[in-house]
């Protein structure tokens, strides 16, 4: 069939997992400028399939109302399933663009925050935090998407990391749901990270707006475990050290790293080396933040 050719990028993206958001449209920024075209349609489906735990679940509202707070996202269009895909995308009007399998210029820098409409978000990020110190924003645990039989592996350390952090004189403001307030409670006890001076706990005070927001416009520094606030912080050039998991580590989801650039302001290492990687980071948060 033919497809009509306009001026715009079209891409699917599927309604969830907030990491994938930012990856997806950091890469087609790019795609976009570089092929001279003047926004980005999004075609998507009204429910989702989760990878990890094999089943398709209902679409994240927060997600169509994050992406049209993009100045480059200029219409979202429900034409395609995840279940029919490839056929889908083929019975597609528009050539839906492959920026999955794209890998692109590994020197590109850009900070995408100056893309997006903050005072479109639901709630705005409106807490007291010290402007006079700088800012560190910490995603300790996130576990919910994560497959069972590796949840052991996302679980990282942090000490050193935290110290390194608090020696360079950051205050730093810890972000996640009260599920994963519960889970630093459980896996890293009540004598934990939580607790130290210039530690604020924010963990489930926030929604994913508010966090967005303090993220790419208030932060200094992210560190990260595997979930969305690592790739936010690089999206918007924070300075990020990011624990990323095991499918990253054994390559199920390396294709991701395709998808984000900015690599002067990151270290990357995995959550499954431990006080291995917590000492790594340490290190580069010395000789970065």
């Amino acid at each position: 069939m033919n497809k009509i050719e306009d001026q715009y990028l079209h891409i699917f993206s599927p309604t969830g997992m907030w990491g994938d958001q930012i990856l997806n449209l950091f890469s087609c920024y790019y795609h976009m400028v570089n092929r001279g075209k003047e926004g980005v349609i999004i075609h998507t489906a009204k429910d989702l399939y989760d990878t990890h735990h094999k089943r398709y679940v209902s679409t994240d509202k927060n997600i169509l109302k994050f992406w049209s707070t993009f100045n480059f996202v200029k219409g979202i269009i429900f034409d395609v399933d995840q279940r029919t895909l490839p056929t889908d995308a083929q019975n597609s009007n528009y050539n839906l663009f492959p920026h999955l399998n794209l890998s692109y210029d590994d020197n590109f820098q850009y900070d995408l925050s100056n893309e997006i409409n903050f005072s479109l978000f639901p709630r705005r990020f409106t807490h007291d935090i010290d402007q006079k110190s700088k800012i560190a924003v910490f995603q300790p645990i996130s576990l919910k998407n994560k497959p069972v039989e590796l949840k052991k592996d996302f679980i990282a350390t942090w000490d050193k990391s935290v110290s390194s952090l608090l020696e360079k004189k950051y205050k730093i403001y810890v972000i996640g749901s009260s599920e994963d307030l519960d889970l630093v409670h459980e896996i890293y006890g009540h004598k934990s990270f939580l607790y130290l001076d210039n530690v604020i706990n924010l963990m489930g005070c926030l929604d994913i707006f508010e966090s967005i927001e303090l993220v790419m416009k208030k932060a200094d520094f992210v560190l990260s475990c595997d979930s969305w606030a690592g790739w936010y912080g690089i999206a918007s050039r924070k300075k990020t050290a990011y624990a990323a998991g095991p499918l990253i580590e054994n390559g199920t989801d390396s294709h991701y790293l395709n998808c984000i650039k900015n690599k002067d302001v990151f270290f990357m290492d995995y959550s499954s080396k431990k006080e291995e990687t917590d000492k790594n980071m340490a290190k580069w948060i010395q000789n970065n933040a």
